[in-house]
């Protein structure tokens, strides 16, 4: 991707844990001239790199034709019981993904970051893996040059809806994390913000071709630890 000018990145989940600290490091970054965050309605927050455009993510289509963006970074995600069913888990998990990542190559992109979990498989029983393993399938299809998956375990943070059993998780994290080495460690919790800081390096690295895929050690690592 031509970056002489810097990256102009496409954002999905911008309000949310891990993409709100997206946001925020890519506006700060002297490498990326200018951010398309994508929200279901108006932040009212302005910053000269901004631009937000209100969609609703279940009818998404072509971007406005002005539109050019080198790297689309998705941290659109919920949970089974936020969302109230299973299939409007999925629109979120998958479907609003996959519809944002074509947004994103008709409108130039050639690579993809996103948020997606620790041991996401497609061919998994358990609901939350294996539509995060079906949206990590179903991206890789679609004719990036480069495809970064991160795959946290329990995310660090301070969210701004209640989930009380992840509150209970997170109160425990320092005191299990520790016991998590070895082929363990990849279950290790881990704060949004460094997701978010590997997220945004993964867009600013030279294309490197195909698939990668990023757990513990490797998120890390990206963010600078």
């Amino acid at each position: 991707m031509d970056t002489a000018a810097g990256l102009r990145v496409l954002l999905a989940g911008g309000t949310g844990l891990v993409g709100g600290h997206t946001l925020n490091l890519l506006l700060k970054s002297p490498k990326v001239a200018q951010v398309v965050s994508l929200v279901r309605k108006p932040t009212g927050m302005t910053h000269p790199k901004l631009r937000e455009l209100v969609v609703d993510f279940a009818t998404l289509g072509d971007l406005p034709a002005d539109v050019r963006v080198d790297a689309v970074l998705c941290a659109l995600g919920t949970t089974r019981k936020e969302a109230g069913s299973d299939a409007a888990f999925q629109d979120v998990d998958l479907k609003y993904v996959v519809a944002v990542a074509k947004a994103a190559r008709r409108a130039g992109a050639t690579f993809f970051g996103g948020v997606s979990s620790v041991d996401a498989d497609s061919t998994s029983r358990h609901l939350y893996l294996k539509t995060k393993g079906m949206m990590e399938d179903y991206v890789a299809t679609l004719g990036f040059t480069s495809r970064h998956f991160l795959r946290p375990s329990l995310l660090l943070g301070k969210r701004r809806q209640d989930r009380p059993m992840e509150r209970l998780l997170q109160a425990l994290a320092p005191l299990v994390g520790p016991f998590l080495g070895g082929r363990l460690e990849k279950y290790r919790p881990i704060p949004a913000t460094v997701v978010a800081a590997a997220l945004v390096t993964t867009a600013s690295q030279p294309a490197i071709g195909g698939v990668r895929t990023h757990e513990y050690s490797a998120i890390r690592s990206l963010a600078g630890l």
